[in-house]
């Protein structure tokens, strides 16, 4: 007989970032979420996963983001980038492999949802630093 399902409270954690901080929970493991708070002015590293999918819900806010398809790390000229202005209730959508980067137009809230916990994500771009 198989064990039976059950819901379960859990703690979330904060952790402060140079553009601002999250907050993330993981509820097992193929599914984690962040509220991420971005400071106006501030923006994350251009980046991609390798296996993850994620969805950027707006909260609050408006951010700039900038987004690009598998090919693009390929052949940015070729599959160039696109950007976008997201207000509150749009979303974007991203699939692994696919670079993107995320800029508050003003001070922003923004959930995400991941398919993944892969906390490791490859850096094209960095303001601060961290790119590799």
């Amino acid at each position: 007989m198989a064990a039976p399902k059950e819901a379960w409270p859990s703690q979330s954690v904060k952790e402060e970032k140079p553009w601002g901080y999250t907050w993330h929970w993981h509820t097992n493991s193929i599914v984690h979420g962040k509220q991420i708070t971005i400071y106006e002015g501030h923006r994350t590293s251009l980046k991609y996963h390798k296996v993850k999918n994620e969805v950027f819900f707006v909260l609050k806010g408006r951010v700039r983001v900038t987004y690009g398809n598998s090919r693009t790390l390929e052949n940015e000229e070729k599959y160039p980038y696109s950007t976008k202005v997201l207000v509150p209730g749009e979303v974007l959508n991203v699939q692994s492999e696919c670079p993107y980067r995320i800029e508050a137009l003003e001070e922003s809230v923004i959930i995400e949802i991941g398919d993944r916990n892969d906390n490791c994500p490859v850096r094209l771009e960095d303001d601060y630093g961290r790119a590799k």
